[in-house]
């Protein structure tokens, strides 16, 4: 069976990938397909390896130096948000992280958002609002935290 992960990092590669980021250190950052949340975005590690304990400490932090860079792109053009970091692997089995913004307008702040209902979680936003959303991460990616 096909790695669906290994499958976007190869569009990723070839320039295909309608929602890439970036590429970093040792991820591809993109924005995720659930938008429930704006800004929600997904760090793929660039080879497959199904578990983080499988990846040497040193590998790890730079994953996690990958997370945080996110994660501060999200604050930047977001605003104060509070943030979720997941890495998920029962579904997908290939290290990936989920960088989840909580806004203001949360409709279940309380609650993971796996729990909201489909049509929430995977709400679509409209091509502009995503394309400026696009624009703000990339943009605030690119300029390193010092």
């Amino acid at each position: 069976m096909a790695c669906p992960i290994c499958e976007s990092i190869a569009l990723l590669r070839a320039g295909r990938h309608a929602r890439s980021l970036a590429e970093l250190s040792e991820t591809f950052a993109v924005l995720g397909d659930n938008q429930g949340t704006k800004g929600w975005c997904v760090l793929l590690l660039k080879e497959h390896v199904e578990h983080l304990a499988e990846l040497p400490v040193a590998r790890q932090a730079r994953v996690f130096e990958d997370v945080a860079r996110v994660a501060a792109a999200q604050r930047k053009v977001f605003g104060p948000v509070r943030i979720n970091y997941e890495c998920l692997g029962n579904q997908v089995a290939h290290v990936h992280w989920h960088v989840i913004p909580r806004h203001a307008d949360d409709p279940d702040p309380r609650n993971p958002v796996w729990g909201w209902k489909a049509e929430v979680l995977g709400k679509q936003l409209p091509e502009a609002e995503l394309a400026a959303i696009l624009a703000g991460l990339r943009e605030a990616i690119r300029l390193k935290p010092g």
